[in-house]
């Protein structure tokens, strides 16, 4: 067995908790890391980068996250689908699903870049960002699309290598990227004063090389994966991938669609609360996309054996995934709050932006074991291959109840306390309704192989 081997799974026959853990963590690690592109924008514009500027970047995050995070899910899509296809043992279907990725993410890309870098004034200014911070945050919003191509190409060819069992190789490939992110950031703007456009061209460039890394250890793959540049296909036989991929997709946007609509209201608030806001959103992220190692490996896991129809590894892989992302998360969140102090001196010498931080941290960190039950069981409905009541879960909790919450009970308080309590109660409510959904789904599915 290769080094490599080592860290790679078997989804249909190693030990569950051990296979989860050898695909999730890095996959969480890896998630971690691309979080901390943005970290470091944070740290670095906070602590070396001109007045204001942290705001302009908190004021873009929100759509930021919308866009891109809305398109990017639908790399849940290729997991679900190459998972299945691998239970069922249909390689040749993965080897055509891994030549028509790269050209498929890239056209996509480039039409998201498009449209933001011309709507990208009427966006911010939907978002009531303070005029001060226009420019800036046009600067780095404008800058930040450019790279978004490069970022879907190398998110939906991670997301493949993934449902194979390997998901240190891609962790591999973003610590690197990551580093030199965190480099960059601290050439452009200590050194250069670039300010924001410093830290924006830095992960553009990091996500560029990122991608080329990625395509290029494809192309000397030995098995179903082995990538032949000059055969990429368009589009080609994608529609299992999209009809996951699609309402994966539209639950990610949904869910930051909402976070936009309250960023706005947040952004009415003072400057300190917006900073403190973004200063706190980063810090979460670090916990947040952690949940993703989990969500991956539980959708690998469970649509490889719902596809080779071993329904009793299904449903443990489920029990196991629920206990620890809610163990792990809660767990998490006390510590991030008990260390909060600490951390937000990182990131500003500004009294005021700290406490307004830690009062979004006390209503976000408490709460963590629901967010994740939320994310992950979620992840669990789409691994059997519904990924529909997810997003009409999403849209009744984040739009309908979130948005509802905001506009009657928040705007009579009138308080940035009234506006965070949203966020724990949606979650909670959003975790019951996707374990009902999933315990529906596999007596369904028992019902169908037994009745065949």
């Amino acid at each position: 067995m290769t080094d490599r081997k080592k860290f790679q799974t078997d989804p249909l026959h190693d030990p569950i908790l051990k296979g989860m853990l050898i695909l999730g963590m890095p996959v969480a690690l890896s998630a971690l890391l691309t979080m901390l592109f943005s970290c470091a924008d944070t740290v670095v514009i906070g602590r070396f980068g001109h007045p204001g500027a942290i705001t302009a970047i908190g004021v873009s995050a929100s759509v930021l996250n919308l866009l891109v995070g809305g398109l990017t899910a639908l790399a849940a899509g290729v997991t679900v689908t190459a998972g299945n296809l691998y239970g069922q043992g249909r390689k040749d279907r993965v080897r055509e699903l891994a030549q028509t990725l790269p050209l498929t993410a890239l056209f996509l890309g480039a039409l998201l870049s498009l449209f933001a870098l011309s709507a990208s004034r009427p966006i911010l200014l939907a978002l009531n960002c303070p005029p001060q911070a226009l420019a800036d945050a046009l600067v780095y919003f404008r800058i930040y699309f450019c790279g978004v191509p490069f970022t879907m190409v190398s998110t939906f060819l991670s997301a493949l290598l993934q449902a194979r069992g390997d998901s240190f190789t891609p962790f591999c490939l973003q610590m690197a990227a990551s580093l030199l992110n965190i480099l960059l950031n601290l050439l452009f703007v200590i050194v250069f004063d670039w300010n924001v456009a410093g830290v924006a061209l830095a992960t553009v460039i990091s996500q560029f090389l990122l991608a080329a890394a990625v395509l290029f250890l494809m192309t000397g793959q030995e098995n179903e994966l082995k990538l032949d540049l000059l055969s990429c296909t368009f589009f080609h036989r994608t529609g299992s991938l999209f009809s996951i991929g699609i309402p994966s997709s539209l639950e990610g946007m949904v869910l930051n669609l909402s976070g936009v609509i309250i960023a706005s209201v947040i952004n009415r608030f003072d400057s300190a609360v917006i900073a403190g806001n973004s200063i706190a959103t980063t810090l979460e992220g670090l916990i947040v996309v952690t949940f993703a190692g989990f969500e991956n490996a539980s959708a690998v896991f469970i649509s490889q054996n719902c596809g080779a129809g071993r329904l009793d590894r299904v449903r443990k892989t489920y029990r196991i995934t629920v206990a620890a992302v809610f163990l792990c998360a809660e767990g998490a969140g006390i510590l991030i709050w008990l260390a909060s102090p600490a951390l937000l001196g990182i990131f500003t010498g500004d009294e005021a932006i700290r406490q307004a931080a830690s009062v979004r941290l006390f209503y976000m960190c408490l709460f963590f074991g629901l967010l994740g039950l939320m994310n992950v069981v979620s992840g669990c409905v789409r691994g059997l291959g519904d990924a529909r009541t997810p997003l009409y879960i999403s849209v009744l909790g984040s739009v309908f109840f979130r948005l509802g919450w905001i506009f009657t009970f928040a705007a009579r308080a009138g308080t940035i306390e009234s506006v965070y309590l949203s966020y724990p109660l949606c979650w909670a409510l959003c975790s019951a309704l996707n374990m009902a959904a999933f315990g529906r789904l596999m007596k369904k599915e028992e019902k169908r192989r037994k009745d065949t």
